[in-house]
């Protein structure tokens, strides 16, 4: 067993628990079931976006059990202890997320400011904060998926 360095339980703590994506929230509002309609199974792009929906939701269920775990781990002993393998998860996690990432992104990596375009200041920092809650919860997601 190896301990969590505490940067990294303040981190797990402090994330939040609600699906980032407005539309996902919306559509659970409107049908907390998430179960489409016989009219709804007719289009393509309603049913992608409620098996995104479902599976953020399962996600981020998972993710705040993790969550509370290691906040009664570090309250009731003053650490966190995980598996071994928990590091290696992460990391394999994160790979995924780059290469995600970068398949979709591209060339809007936040490492890069777009000066050949006409965006300005304002626009790229909108890229930069849309880029860095891709991040967090497809991390969050991925790492999910494999414990």
């Amino acid at each position: 067993m190896w301990r969590l360095p505490k940067e990294e339980v303040d981190w797990i703590l402090a994330q939040c628990n609600e699906p980032i994506c407005a539309r996902f929230r919306e559509l659970k509002r409107a049908n907390p079931s998430l179960v489409p309609s016989p009219e709804e199974e007719k289009d393509e792009y309603t049913m992608l976006l409620y098996e995104c929906t479902r599976e953020s939701y399962e996600d981020e269920a998972k993710y705040a059990k993790f969550q509370a775990w290691v906040r009664g781990e570090y309250a009731r002993k003053g650490f966190v202890e995980v598996d071994y393998d928990y590091f290696a998860k992460r990391e394999e996690a994160i790979r995924l997320n780059e290469e995600a990432r970068e398949e979709v992104l591209g060339h809007w990596s936040d490492r890069h400011h777009p000066s050949h375009t006409d965006l300005d200041d304002e626009d790229w920092k909108l890229v930069r904060s849309i880029l860095e809650r891709f991040d967090q919860r497809s991390a969050i997601s991925r790492f999910n998926r494999r414990n």
